[in-house]
């Protein structure tokens, strides 16, 4: 790989949200046993080799799990990336896919199946805490890392490792860096919005979108396609209840939001689900229901609203900036005529997203937890492996653009899409995707300008710990899962108002008082330790 040299000079790094496939090991079970790593020792490698004080003259093998669409091209890549890291440390990587609409499903029982598994993707959404309670995953100590994971532990910021905190200690390898996370925004197929009297210069804003999907409704069901085809995993309330009303996720706790408008200083968090803001959202989807949105079998849809939309089953659908880019670029190159549209409000501040937003983990169980660590080490940091893995074949898979360090789609792109899975193993040097689209080059440049700044946003290693309300918790988590995709989908129709006001007395019942009490302390005691 040419032109690598000046790629590990950059870096520009965004991230990434959503997809899946699937996949299972047949592996035997491992003993449920946590590797005793506290006593481990760092020594520093002789000449080049990070690893040459670690014996690797045992051949092993990795049992690595992600959340995301399988590529097509998959086995001929993990052939190549395979001979890399076995001739590297040699170790050798069976990859497997859990699919992002059965991630709930899936993702537990492959934690508690009894099949080997030595590298899991996490997130902040996806079971980090939930995991770390149930002491799926290992602690990794700062011997640990110094010894088996030294190139990270040389290029990750400090403030990477303290927003994995939990109760100070590290369970997880955060991603490298982390940048503006929000959806973009929607994406339209225009041949159907200009059918419905919705041109280009006639969608600017979040009402803008709301009436033209009422407008388009079902009236294409009978074509196979309806205005937003949602489900459990793809629904509007990130973009018309946090986006439009400039709500800040705290990222200590999925349920509790700061209003940016009329908070500037972030001094009054509330509970999401029991706000009118949230009535009124859950109002509105009941009226979308009705006009038909989205199909009334939603709740079981199982397929990626980026697929549906791709196969003309869906008119819109909603990406961040690397998968508007990427994306859209392909669905143009097969016949559909759509656009990515910035509908954010004018005075919309974007919170850059967690380093914990996407990373890896050791499970518990592990049998060779030194190898799974060494194993992520060098993939992460080995820019050459890393662009396989990402990216494929340089020229089949993608293109890249040494004057810009951009990535362009290559003739084979659809068989591997570049970073479609890699979103835990990131480089920190991942190359941007080109585009020549004026309107996604300003959007992005107006969100990076009026972000808000690290110094800005005091929650930053902020970690709520649930034990002090455990049993609230427990009733809280429940009573929301319960009931959230069916507002989010209008499931409750006409009595969606007497449902929620039902919710919010049982939540009420269930400790959120205390709940929210503990929240607010936790928090007053961070800000004056941290100030």
């Amino acid at each position: 790989m040419k032109k690598l040299a000046f790629l590990m000079a950059v870096m520009m790094m965004f991230t990434l949200l959503l997809a899946g496939c699937n996949n299972t090991t047949t592996s035997s079970a491992p003993e449920s046993k946590p590797a005793d790593n506290s006593g481990a020792e760092s020594t520093p490698a002789d000449g080049d080799d990070p690893y040459a004080n670690i014996d690797l003259s045992k051949e092993e093998n990795i049992v690595m799990y992600v959340t995301a669409t399988e590529p097509n091209a998959i086995k001929e890549v993990m052939e190549a990336a395979n001979e890399k890291i076995k001739a590297a440390i040699n170790t050798t990587i069976d990859l497997y896919f859990i699919p992002s609409a059965e991630r709930a499903q899936k993702y537990p029982l492959v934690m508690a199946g009894g099949d080997t598994v030595d590298l899991i993707y996490t997130a902040n959404y996806c079971y980090y805490k939930e995991q770390v309670e149930k002491a799926g995953f290992l602690e990794l100590t700062e011997d640990f890392l110094n010894t088996y994971m030294p190139q990270t532990m040389a290029t990750l910021p400090e403030a990477a490792w303290k927003e994995t905190y939990i109760d100070g200690k590290i369970y997880m390898v955060p991603r490298s860096t982390a940048a503006i996370f929000p959806d973009r925004g929607p994406v339209v197929n225009m041949e159907v919005a200009e059918k419905y009297g919705y041109t280009e210069d006639k969608i600017k804003t979040y009402d803008d979108i709301k009436d033209m999907l009422l407008a388009i409704g079902d009236n294409e069901a009978s074509n196979g396609m309806y205005a937003y085809y949602a489900s459990q995993s793809y629904t509007l309330q990130q973009q018309f209840l946090q986006y439009a009303n400039n709500l800040i996720n705290n990222q200590a706790s999925d349920y509790v939001y700061y209003s940016q408008l009329s908070d500037p200083k972030f001094e009054n968090p509330f509970f999401l689900y029991t706000s009118d803001m949230y009535k009124e959202y859950a109002l509105e989807m009941a009226e979308y229901a009705k006009a038909g949105v989205w199909p009334s079998d939603a709740i079981s849809n199982t397929n990626s609203i980026s697929t549906l939309f791709a196969n003309k089953q869906s008119a819109t659908c909603h990406q961040n900036y690397y998968n508007g880019i990427t994306n859209i670029e392909g669905w143009r190159e097969k016949g559909i005529d759509c656009e990515l549209f910035d509908t954010y409000p004018e005075n919309y501040r974007a919170l850059r997203d967690s380093f914990v937003g996407d990373g890896m983990a050791i499970p518990s169980f592990s049998k060779i937890p030194e190898r799974a660590a060494v194993t992520l080490d060098f993939i992460k940091n080995d820019l050459e492996t890393y662009m396989v893995l990402a990216g494929g074949f340089e020229g089949r898979h993608y293109i890249y653009d040494e004057a810009t360090n951009t990535i362009s789609n290559g003739p084979e792109s659809a068989d591997y899409v570049f970073d479609g899975w890699a979103w835990g193993i990131r480089h920190k040097d991942f190359p941007w995707p080109k585009t020549d689209d004026e309107r996604i080059n300003a959007a992005n440049a107006h969100l990076s300008e009026t972000q808000i700044k690290d110094e800005e946003w005091p929650y930053w290693g902020f970690t709520f710990d649930y034990a002090p309300v455990s049993a609230e918790w427990a009733v809280i988590s429940a009573l929301v899962t319960e009931n959230q995709a069916t507002f989010n989908l209008g499931g409750y129709g006409d009595n969606t108002e007497a449902e929620w006001e039902s919710f919010v007395q049982k939540l009420k019942d269930g400790g959120l008082d205390k709940y929210m009490e503990e929240w607010n302390k936790q928090r007053t005691e961070f800000l004056e330790a941290n100030a």
